[in-house]
């Protein structure tokens, strides 16, 4: 008999996974583990763009779950299938299997629907290629997905596929199956951004660094600018707030041939404290901010102001002194 296991979050917990199968959010993969290897109480552990992510944190010491987002081709559309794993790290002793096998089936009702269900302990299973093989051996057989539809357009399923009947079988062909990619998320931008940015980048103005970032620190609202002085990375670095995402354009100064030359290093901080579902929709906007940003000498990424040394940053920018290339 199952014995549940209790959420320990359960609003970040909903918000995780239905991340995953919205299509306005390009979340991918959510990993599920056990709160100080308690077998009754679960919790997120990872949310991201990247399935591939998972191999950092799949650990062979642990028991874990990971609900996954797939995209395949059905009569030349676009659809999505869900991966459900069961991770149970080879190196879990066999009385930890069984402690926390009881609870198995209460943490995968909480992870369903999904189209194919995997269990492992090996890295080697959870390729793209093996998942494509399994994905496609389910080729012709009638959804996995219980979920009802009536009325409504399921994430996963052409209206083809919704309106069929459950009882049909139909041969389908599928051309491949492939990680869902991470575009450039939309993002509003304040009208001050740009004024600011320009600003930074005017020889002429005292302004040597600005620091953007969301209203009110929630993703969804728009990227405003929130400090900039003319004191350079000491200053700027005082205005960092380690709960929330922020963008930042410095400008510093270089010697190439005894010449001083202007440089930007675009630095973006993902604090230390950020709310997991915050870090899964910000890392969504990456492509989208990088553009507004351009042109910049060097990035930098940081979640702690130990990660913003003078000197460091100071190293990448002589490293890229002199080559047009670097400036993306």
């Amino acid at each position: 008999m199952s014995t549940e296991a209790q959420v320990t979050d359960l609003d970040m917990f909903g918000e995780a996974i239905a991340s995953v199968r919205a299509d306005d959010n390009n979340t991918n993969v959510v990993i599920v583990g056990h709160v100080d290897n308690n077998p009754r109480e679960i919790e997120i552990k990872h949310i991201g763009t990247d399935v591939s992510d998972m191999f950092d944190y799949l650990d062979d010491q642990q028991v874990m779950y990971v609900l996954a987002r797939f995209e395949s081709t059905y009569d030349m559309s676009t659809t999505v299938k869900f991966v459900y794993i069961h991770w149970v790290g080879n190196k879990v002793k066999f009385a930890k299997r069984g402690r926390f096998g009881i609870v198995h089936a209460s943490v995968k009702h909480r992870l369903e629907p999904f189209h194919l269900g995997l269990e492992t302990d090996s890295q080697t299973d959870l390729s793209e290629e093996t998942i494509m093989q399994r994905l496609e051996e389910n080729t012709g057989t009638k959804s996995k997905v219980l979920e009802s539809t009536e009325g409504r357009q399921e994430r996963g399923f052409t209206a083809t596929q919704i309106t069929k009947s459950i009882s049909e079988k139909k041969s389908q062909s599928y051309s491949g199956v492939v990680s869902t990619a991470s575009e450039g998320a939309p993002v509003i931008f304040a009208p001050e951004v740009s004024d600011a940015l320009e600003d930074v980048r005017n020889g002429e103005s005292p302004t040597d660094w600005i620091l953007t970032g969301y209203d009110g620190g929630n993703p969804k609202s728009e990227l405003k600018v929130l400090a900039s002085g003319t004191d350079g990375l000491a200053e700027m670095k005082g205005a960092l707030d380690s709960k929330q995402a922020m963008y930042g354009l410095l400008r510093v100064e270089d010697k190439v041939d005894d010449i001083e030359t202007v440089k930007f290093v675009y630095i973006i901080w993902v604090g230390d404290l950020l709310k997991p579902m915050h870090k899964a929709k910000v890392s969504t906007h990456k492509g989208t901010v990088e553009k507004m940003f351009k042109p910049a000498h060097v990035t930098v990424f940081a979640s702690d102001v130990s990660d913003l040394r003078q000197k460091d940053i100071m190293d990448k920018v002589t490293s890229a002194s002199g080559t047009k290339s670097h400036v993306r």
